[in-house]
């Protein structure tokens, strides 16, 4: 640092300072020596390949435990599924069967019961046509008796009274007939159609059947099917 003169100015003197440049203290180069190589002995290659092995099978041995605990657990679920189907197809056999005997019971109870009304009313039609005809034969001795004495005139309505009565009485048998023949049309029929309903609630049931044996096959499909997978998995984890 340097002063020139002073210069006088108003109040007192001024004076100029000139400042000299910086200049940097560089440090000597030093030669660069290259980094020396370190030398590996033989123990030390033998030490990391017995860490990389230890590694390896470290690996090795946590994959075959994954391995293990997805079989168990796969098998464990297989087994699962298999317990379940059982219980299903046991229970839904069991329902069928006793819906089965439900059925069969009902049926002839309904058959018994229906033919008890049929001979009820078939009892009472006979016993109606038997009242008829002892009506008939009673109106026709009381008309033979008060019209012996008449004319012939009233011989001839007599006569025409005696056929109007025959044909009322042809006329009851006919209806009995028919009464009769409807019933056991009509017994037959009823009866046609519970076995026909019975026999198609067997073939509801052996096509049941057949669905629960379906299903039992796929989950034994399935079952083996995660077998193999699970040995090919097995197979490569020893690969």
């Amino acid at each position: 640092m340097s002063q020139e003169g002073a210069k006088e100015k108003v109040g007192g003197l001024a004076y100029e300072v000139i400042l000299k440049p910086a200049t940097v203290n560089e440090a000597p180069l030093r030669p660069v020596t290259p980094p020396k190589e370190k030398v590996i002995s033989e123990a030390d290659i033998l030490n990391k390949l017995k860490k990389a092995e230890e590694r390896r099978l470290s690996l090795e041995a946590q994959r075959l435990e994954q391995l293990a605990k997805e079989r168990a657990k796969a098998q464990e679920i297989v087994a699962k599924a298999q317990e379940e189907s059982k219980i299903f197809s046991e229970e839904t056999e069991k329902k069928l069967r006793k819906a089965m005997e439900a059925n069969k019971e009902n049926r002839e109870t309904q058959i018994n019961a229906l033919r008890e009304r049929l001979r009820e009313h078939l009892v009472k039609v006979q016993e109606v046509c038997s009242r008829s005809d002892q009506m008939s034969k009673e109106l026709e001795q009381k008309l033979t008796i008060k019209y012996s004495t008449y004319e012939e005139n009233r011989q001839e309505q007599l006569q025409k009274m005696m056929d109007r009565l025959k044909d009322h009485a042809t006329h009851i048998q006919e209806v009995c007939k028919a009464s009769e023949s409807m019933n056991r049309a009509s017994e037959e029929k009823i009866i046609t159609k519970m076995e026909t309903a019975l026999k198609n609630r067997e073939e509801q049931y052996r096509a049941l059947q057949e669905r629960l044996q379906e299903h039992e096959r796929r989950i034994e499909e399935v079952r083996r099917n995660k077998q193999n997978i699970e040995q090919q998995v097995v197979s490569e984890g020893q690969a």
